[in-house]
C-alpha cells in the first residue's frame, strides 16, 4: 500500500526525491531544492513509498500548492523503473483525496514544440496519462522559463485569469519572483 511522507531537509527520503527531481525535470524547469523545502511558500511536498517484496521502496514524489479552490501540482514524478505500474495514478488519487473541493491543475510541455520524435512521444505519453486520470486541457497555454506549457485541470476548468491570480497570490511576498 502506497504511503506518503512529508519531505523536509531532514527527511530520510530526501536523497531519492532530489535525485528523481533532477533527472525528471530539465534544469530550466527546476527551482532550487532549497526553495522547495523552505516555508516562504506553503507547499505540500510528499515522498511516496510502497513496500515491495517486504522492503520500503521510494516510488515518487509530488510538490503542490493549494490556494482557494485550486491545487497546482507543481512537480510530480514516479521513478523510471516503477512507471506504468499505477503509482502515478495512485499519487494523483492521494492528492485528490486530500483536496476534494479543489480543481487540480498540472502543466505539460506543448507537444507541437517537440524537437524530435522521442521527445514528442514522451509528451504524448504524459498528456495521455493525465487524460486517463481525468484531466482536460484548459483554454490557454503560457510561457515560463523559456518553455511553452499547456495547462490541464481536473474537477473543473481553470481560466487564465484564475491561474495568473493564483500565482500572484502565491508569490506576492517573494521579491522578484516571476509567475506564469
Amino acid at each position: 500500500m502506497l504511503q506518503s511522507f512529508t519531505v523536509t531537509k531532514d527527511s530520510p527520503w530526501l536523497p531519492q526525491v532530489k535525485a528523481l527531481y533532477e533527472s525528471a525535470f530539465p534544469a530550466n524547469e527546476r527551482i532550487p531544492m532549497k526553495q522547495l523545502l523552505d516555508n516562504k511558500i506553503q507547499r505540500e511536498f510528499f515522498a511516496f513509498v510502497d513496500t515491495i517484496d517486504g522492503t520500503p521502496t521510494f516510488c515518487g514524489f509530488s510538490n503542490s500548492i493549494t490556494r482557494g479552490t485550486i491545487t497546482n501540482i507543481v512537480y510530480f514524478a514516479v521513478g523510471p523503473t516503477l512507471r506504468s505500474r499505477g503509482y502515478g495514478s495512485e499519487i494523483l488519487k492521494a492528492i485528490r483525496e486530500k483536496h476534494p473541493e479543489t480543481r487540480l491543475v498540472v502543466d505539460i510541455e506543448v507537444e507541437e514544440d517537440s524537437k524530435d520524435d522521442k521527445e514528442l512521444e514522451l509528451r504524448e505519453r504524459r498528456r495521455n496519462f493525465y487524460q486517463r486520470n481525468g484531466f482536460e486541457a484548459s483554454p490557454f497555454d503560457y510561457l515560463w522559463q523559456g518553455e511553452h506549457y499547456r495547462l490541464l485541470s481536473a474537477g473543473g476548468t481553470v481560466t487564465e485569469k484564475e491561474f495568473r491570480d493564483f500565482w500572484k497570490e502565491v508569490l506576492k511576498d517573494i521579491p522578484g519572483a516571476k509567475y506564469p
